[in-house]
């Protein structure tokens, strides 16, 4: 794939409301763990790196990614050890990890049980995992095939996926809650139209800076709530010792 795509990409990531808040999101969920000092983190899917400054922030980051060409831009502009590998079979790290994030990850690997189940072998004593995914099958469309995403969950499945394989789980919430009403309008007009999926694009401005400060309002309750419904599912394990 050109660079010029992975530019594209990567200021998408930077610059693009969901991907934004999505991160302040995150990091007030991560400041909530505890994590030991200098932590050592893996994020599986990092693309072309963009999660994986805010990562930085709490220990010792590497990153995995299955396409050679993410991985090798993500090299050249972001921080951390990237490797190319994906789950559950090709990981290209021989140590075990604190804190291990698959965001918005899990929905692209078809044996995600199978994925689930090889993280327990990457975490060290104690370890946690970060997951966020798509919520709702019957939201599943156009937008879901144009991603590659083979499901969405819901907080039922999500939940017996990793209990069925040894986790414990510290949290499961849903998010972008506040935006869910508008999505699922979206989501009616792409099930009635028969128009192609436009690709993701940067808003205008005003719609972007209106829908980032919507979505990042979450983080200010996202630790002390588990929302009832949204767009997307956030689960954190427990670490271990305490299942």
């Amino acid at each position: 794939m050109d660079v010029f795509v992975y530019q594209d990409m990567r200021k998408l990531q930077e610059e693009h409301w969901w991907f934004r808040a999505r991160r302040e999101i995150l990091t007030e969920v991560l400041e909530g763990l505890a994590l030991p000092a200098d932590a050592d983190i893996l994020e599986i899917g990092c693309g072309t790196g963009g999660n994986l400054l805010m990562l930085d922030g709490f220990g010792t980051v590497c990153g995995m990614e299955m396409h050679e060409e993410a991985a090798r831009y993500a090299q050249q502009v972001a921080v951390g050890d990237i490797r190319t590998g994906f789950l559950p079979g090709n990981v290209p790290f021989d140590k075990k990890f604190d804190l291990i994030c698959l965001l918005d990850v899990l929905e692209h690997i078809e044996a995600d049980e199978l994925a689930v189940s090889a993280l327990k072998g990457l975490l060290k004593p104690g370890g946690r995992v970060v997951i966020t995914v798509p919520a709702y099958q019957w939201m599943f469309g156009r937008h879901d095939r144009m991603l590659h995403h083979f499901r969405r969950y819901s907080r039922k499945k999500l939940a017996a996926i990793f209990s069925s394989h040894g986790f414990g789980i510290a949290k499961l919430s849903y998010f972008n809650t506040l935006l869910f009403p508008m999505a699922a309008l979206s989501w009616m007009a792409e099930f009635l139209s028969s128009s192609e999926q436009p690709k993701y694009v940067i808003p205008a401005a005003w719609i972007n800076a209106l829908f980032y400060r919507l979505f990042r309002f979450e983080k200010f309750v996202i630790n002390a709530l588990d929302l009832p419904f949204g767009c997307s599912l956030l689960l954190v394990s427990e670490p271990e010792g305490r299942q």
